[in-house]
């Protein structure tokens, strides 16, 4: 889905499940969660949305009528000898109520 279109969706009565993915301390990639998986929002290019902070993404997204987003952070466990335990999910996740956050403060 494009960003552009979010907003008429929302407005139309759609709740995507949306997640911030924070990728690098620069980069935060927004998805929409469809059951297992996961599809990138995209720019007006067609290319995956991309934001340089946490902030940035849950300021977007509720300047579209989001209400709600899970914030998402994989840690690199399973690449590195030694760290993590396989088949365990080594990864942050919080649902973010983006209503009752004040601008800037994501």
């Amino acid at each position: 889905m494009k960003y552009i279109d979010l907003s008429a969706a929302v407005d139309a009565g759609f709740r995507p499940a949306l997640e911030v993915h924070g990728v690098d301390p620069s980069i935060y990639l927004v998805f929409q969660r469809d059951g297992d998986a996961l599809n990138p929002i995209l720019d007006e290019r067609g290319r995956t949305l991309t934001f340089r902070s946490r902030s940035a993404a849950f300021d977007s997204l509720r300047a579209v009528g989001i209400s709600q987003a899970d914030f998402v952070h994989r840690t690199a466990f399973e690449e590195m000898i030694g760290v993590g335990a396989k088949g365990v999910k080594t990864e942050h996740r919080e649902t973010v109520r983006l209503n009752q956050l004040n601008t800037g403060e994501a």
